[in-house]
């Protein structure tokens, strides 16, 4: 999924920001819960967890400066940090538009931020977005577009193709 060949992952970089915009579809969700869970994986339990991400859309967008997490440019004002990660957790989905390529007027912002702070653990801070997808089609590609109004970042945006999200590598449970 990763593989930025596969169109799945895409990445902007401008001067010292690296942005990274992930899909991560349903099935790899699923895949991550049984892993976790250490369940085994049956036929009741894949169908019960898919019912769970069923309708929504899944993007992991990961913010880097200079190969580091974004927030860390304020670790010397406690202040500005806090401000930082409450944008992480919550104000980073006013700042977020999902649009199907084919209806591109129909875009909307996520409606849930999952941010895990990881104190420097990978390199970029990682937030996955939750959109509420389950009455437009998406299998005709679309736009995911941030607008930053936290890090003085320039506007970026993501064109996931429907020959991407056709080609998804099917995961066996």
């Amino acid at each position: 999924m990763q593989d930025t060949k596969n169109g799945l992952t895409l990445t902007r970089e401008l001067e010292e920001t690296t942005t990274i915009c992930a899909y991560r579809p349903p099935d790899l969700l699923v895949a991550q819960e049984l892993n976790t869970a250490e369940q085994v994986a049956t036929p009741v339990i894949i169908d019960s967890l898919r019912q769970t991400y069923a309708g929504k859309t899944y993007i992991a967008l990961s913010l880097a400066q200079q190969g580091q997490e974004i927030e860390n440019q304020f670790i010397t004002n406690q202040n500005a940090l806090a401000q930082a990660v409450s944008y992480l957790n919550n104000g980073i989905v006013q700042d977020v538009f999902l649009a199907p390529l084919s209806t591109p007027t129909d875009s909307m912002t996520a409606y849930a931020a999952i941010y895990p702070r990881l104190y420097g653990g990978t390199g970029r801070s990682t937030v996955l977005l939750v959109f509420d997808t389950s009455r437009i089609d998406l299998t005709k590609g679309f736009r995911v577009s941030y607008r930053d109004t936290q890090f003085q970042l320039a506007p970026v945006s993501f064109t996931f193709t429907a020959a991407a999200l056709s080609a998804l590598p099917v995961l066996r449970f």
